[in-house]
């Protein structure tokens, strides 16, 4: 078994009331190490081709709120997607 070393951390109160969850199946720390041993390896090898196509559109449909042509052919691009 590895060894393990307890830290403190400071966390918003909702998220700890989300925990929350977790802690009453008796795995919270498990799904709190799951998560930062995810996110470490994930800051490693991100690609935006990992980010499916319809959620990169709506993140650049927000992003260029004000730019008619470009949401123009970000709807026509989802609408495309949708059919």
């Amino acid at each position: 078994m590895r060894q393990k070393i307890e830290i403190k951390v400071y966390l918003p109160y909702k998220m700890v009331g989300e925990l929350e969850g977790y802690r009453r199946k008796g795995n919270r720390s498990s799904f709190i190490e799951s998560c930062i041993k995810n996110r470490l390896e994930a800051e490693e090898e991100f690609s935006f081709r990992d980010i499916e196509t319809h959620r990169l559109l709506a993140i650049l449909h927000g992003r260029f709120e004000g730019d008619q042509v470009f949401q123009l052919m970000i709807q026509n691009r989802i609408k495309e997607l949708a059919e």
